[in-house]
């Protein structure tokens, strides 16, 4: 079997007791059936330890004041300390490690719901690359799995691999460009014609394309659409979502206050301004932004078609972050670090990325929602 994962991934080490918001507290850890057995048979005061501390119906740890059972009092695992690396489930020896699940391929990424995994992505200042690696493992054979489609999609993602890295062109005017090129491919995917897409990445491709689409982002910023008013619609889509984490809707309603009700229209502009102004990095960090979301999800859209809805997603978790950048950023007297927005990223993705009923909402809100369609999305880029 094939595995495809960022460059990065095999220099990520967990801070352990260091960590600043460690993943055994707040969710709930599922235990896999292979690490129940284990626990099962597993001998002595820890075997008795582990069976009571395991709430066998839902096949999950239990929980103490929203911490797991195991998780000593100077937060490393007492598991790990009294029986070993090899009992950890499975949730525990991958986490931040994601996979998604093709025929014959597992790709990996880095969760940036972990503190030191959102600094290694997000810290990562060279254009990213990845690396394959084959291992010994039986064939699969997926009912339904179109590997034509499969295939597509990977050309797809590697020439949005281009356009996110880009470094000539604004990140607006990347994200723009990504939006408008899915837009076009869906059409299709929806009709059934895939060898058309080719001939789209050809075209795409040639040189100077990039730049003649960034002249006409550039003629549409010139209208003076201002693009508030559509990142505060978006925003608003966030208080749909279930909340997982204390004080995450009083953040947001804090945020949300500093940003659409203290400055006014021409004082936000104003803000959006000078705070781009203020740090280049900031651009090399919603790089990674994009290319973490594209590499995560884009390719599920073998399973549901739906190539236009990862990449509006992609986009909207970037425009939203980029909108708790500025807020985070006024209310520090305009000074904001690599480390604000690690503590700021990793919040947000367990609030979006953990929930099966949030990733699903927003799921549902990128296919259907006014809000997500394609003109007012553009209007709240290049406003």
């Amino acid at each position: 079997m094939e595995y495809t994962y960022p460059e990065y991934l095999y220099d990520f080490e967990c801070e352990a007791s260091a960590c600043s918001d460690t993943c055994c507290v707040g969710w709930n850890v599922m235990i896999d059936p292979v690490s129940m057995k284990k626990y099962k048979k597993y001998p002595g005061f820890f075997g008795n330890r582990l069976r009571n501390s395991i709430d066998w119906e839902r096949e999950a740890f239990e929980q103490y004041n929203g911490r797991c059972a195991f998780l000593s009092e100077e937060n490393l695992c007492d598991i790990y300390k009294e029986a070993g690396e090899d009992m950890l489930c499975k949730t525990c020896t991958r986490y931040p490690r994601h996979y998604e699940e093709y025929e014959n391929l597992r790709e990996i990424s880095l969760s940036l719901s972990c503190p030191a995994a959102a600094r290694m992505v997000l810290g990562f200042r060279e254009k990213l690359t990845f690396r394959n690696e084959y291992r010994e493992t039986p064939e699969e054979e997926y009912e339904q799995f179109d590997f034509f489609l499969f295939t597509k999609l990977n050309e797809i993602r590697d020439y949005f691999y281009q356009v996110i890295q880009n470094r000539e062109q604004p990140v607006a005017y990347r994200m723009a460009l990504l939006l408008s090129t899915a837009h076009d491919l869906q059409k299709r995917i929806d009709r059934e014609q895939l060898h058309e897409v080719d001939d789209l990445l050809n075209r795409y491709g040639k040189p100077g394309f990039q730049k003649t689409a960034g002249k006409k982002f550039a003629d549409f910023q010139n209208q003076g659409v201002k693009k508030r008013i559509q990142r505060w619609k978006l925003w608003q889509k966030l208080y749909r979502l279930e909340v997982l984490r204390p004080r995450w809707r009083e953040y947001l309603m804090e945020q949300e206050h500093r940003l659409y009700e203290e400055l006014s229209q021409e004082a936000y502009e104003k803000a959006w301004e000078e705070f781009e102004a203020s740090g280049q990095d900031r651009a090399l960090e919603y790089e990674q932004l994009l290319m973490y979301y594209i590499f995560s999800d884009l390719c599920g859209a073998v399973y549901d078609g739906d190539l236009f809805s990862k990449v509006k997603l992609a986009v909207v978790h970037t425009m939203l972050i980029q909108e708790l950048n500025l807020a985070v950023w006024l209310s520090r007297e305009k000074e904001f670090s690599l480390e604000d927005q690690v503590e700021l990223v990793h919040r947000y993705s367990r609030e979006t990325e953990h929930s099966d009923p949030n990733r699903e909402a927003m799921e549902c809100m990128a296919a259907e929602d006014e809000a997500f369609c394609l003109e007012k999305l553009l209007l709240g880029i290049l406003g």
